[in-house]
């Protein structure tokens, strides 16, 4: 049937039909222009963000991994009292995350161009604009303050301002977007002491090395949560739906300059520009546990104990479980000051304490073959083995160049690729129960030539000593290279000792 050949009343009411359409089509992008909140769905990492229950949250992440939206949607939430949820993941925001409204907030930029390039169009993409009684401005047409219905006040500064811009104000909560100086952060926590205030930092560390040391070394999850994504890990939303294709990051990768990759990329600080292990992602290498994915220790799974001892440092040991697919999980540590006597006791305690089924332990082979004290004749490992509390350890090859490699074998993944049983690491670690290990895996340096000819000269490839012992005991585990159907066949502890050669 034609046009033609159509009832003129089924035309009228097709055509009504269409109308209707284009309508309730011009309605919802109304919506979704005033009330962007309403439609926003986060990635997992700003999901991460949203339900921690630490008072300050580091966002940190390369260029397009969703920074700026992080640490503008809860802004939002914070000054609007609105917390959105969904059927399937429920409430996005932890109630330690929350605010009472009426309430003061600041947002700190690095510029006033910022503002209006990225900052305001933001804000404007996700405000509930029915809520916002004024934005007002600076001479310059930059933004400086927005009020609201509900009584909230948001503040804008930018580190072009006077340090003294950020004293003299007490605040709820601030975001800031992008490093800035000690300073200001001293003046801004300075601002949210009398309210107990809470901030969320959304940055790419290319500058203020500062707030690493100071801030994300010191993430407990209790009163900082550190969150590093890459720009990987910005693919798709908790729901499936798509924000950025992996054919355009790669192709974004292969322009920037090498030194600038690791942090532009993936969030790295770029002081560490000669980090051991770069693909080291905390969204992927933690865990807690899962129940539902078995993330857990649980018998028969053999659990491995790696010795690091020193006669001036504190002696380091971790332990790891291994399951039937060969991955390791590093799922506790230790780090004990005294004798190889109390050393002993401190190991069975924990490993009681644990319920761990030791079927292997390692040692430093190096420090193991060292004599345990002056006169006895005795070696450590001679000295751990002795009665009471006798502890069987043997020692791995001790090549850190093919260590560094076994470790970033089990470290590796493709990150432009989801998660899946063919493309996984083999190598995990207790985010809560590991932060010391965690922290000397990610900051092992190699050491970096010095003097007017240093431009001139391959990179060394011998590793800084500070901070390398929790590293070292991750080595010493790798180079093993255990496998679960060997470890779960040893019917005795005393049969556990590695083959290889000291």
């Amino acid at each position: 049937m034609t046009v033609e050949e159509t009832n003129p009343a089924e035309l009228a009411q097709l055509h009504e039909k269409l109308l209707e359409l284009e309508e309730i089509d011009q309605t919802l992008k109304a919506r979704r222009r005033t009330r962007g909140l309403d439609y926003f769905v986060p990635n997992a990492n700003q999901l991460r963000a949203f339900r921690s229950k630490a008072r300050h949250v580091l966002f940190v992440g390369g260029n397009r991994s969703s920074k700026s939206t992080t640490g503008a949607v809860q802004a939002i939430c914070w000054a609007s009292g609105q917390t959105p949820k969904c059927s399937c993941h429920g409430e996005w925001f932890s109630l330690e995350r929350r605010r009472k409204v009426p309430n003061k907030g600041v947002i700190v930029v690095t510029s006033f161009p910022i503002i209006e390039k990225v900052i305001e169009p933001r804000l404007r993409q996700y405000f509930p604009m029915d809520e916002v009684v004024s934005w007002k401005r600076t001479p310059q047409h930059y933004l400086r303050r927005i009020e609201l219905k509900n009584g909230s006040i948001i503040d804008i500064l930018t580190n072009e301002m006077d340090e003294m811009a950020f004293e003299s104000a007490d605040w709820d909560w601030a975001w800031i977007d992008e490093p800035t100086s000690k300073r200001r952060w001293d003046a801004i926590q300075r601002g949210l002491l009398d309210r107990h205030g809470q901030t969320i930092f959304s940055f790419t560390p290319l500058i203020e090395p500062w707030m690493k040391g100071d801030l994300v070394d010191k993430a407990d999850s209790v009163r900082i949560e550190g969150i590093e994504a890459s720009t990987y890990e910005n693919q798709s939303d908790i729901h499936g739906g798509a924000i950025l294709a992996a054919s355009d990051i790669r192709e974004f990768e292969e322009g920037i300059d090498p030194q600038e990759r690791q942090t532009r990329i993936f969030g790295k600080f770029f002081h560490l520009k000669g980090v051991v292990y770069p693909t080291y992602q905390p969204s992927v290498h933690e865990w807690t546990e899962d129940i539902s994915a078995n993330l857990f220790y649980k018998h028969p799974d053999p659990v491995i104990c790696v010795l690091d001892p020193h006669d001036r440092k504190p002696h380091w040991v971790i332990w790891a479980w291994l399951d039937r697919a060969d991955r390791l999980f590093v799922d506790s540590e230790l780090k004990h000051t005294g004798d190889l006597p109390s050393l002993k006791r401190a190991i069975l305690k924990h490993e009681m304490e644990r319920g761990y089924r030791i079927k292997r332990r390692i040692i430093d082979p190096n420090f193991g073959q060292s004599p345990a004290a002056v006169g006895l004749g005795r070696t450590v490992i001679q000295e751990l083995a002795r009665t009471p509390f006798s502890l069987s350890f043997g020692g791995v090859s001790d090549d850190v160049t093919a260590g560094h490699l076994k470790v970033k074998w089990y470290l590796s993944f493709d990150p432009s690729k989801p998660l899946s049983f063919v493309n996984q690491p083999k190598l995990y670690f207790h985010r809560d129960r590991c932060r010391l290990t965690i922290h000397s895996v990610k900051n092992l340096q190699y050491e970096e030539w010095k003097g007017i000819a240093k431009d001139n000269k391959d990179e060394k490839e011998k590793e800084k000593e500070k901070d390398s012992d929790g590293a070292a005991v991750v080595r010493y585990l790798c180079m093993s290279t255990p496998t679960f159907d060997r470890l779960h066949q040893l019917g005795r502890e005393e049969d556990a000792l590695t083959e290889a050669p000291y």
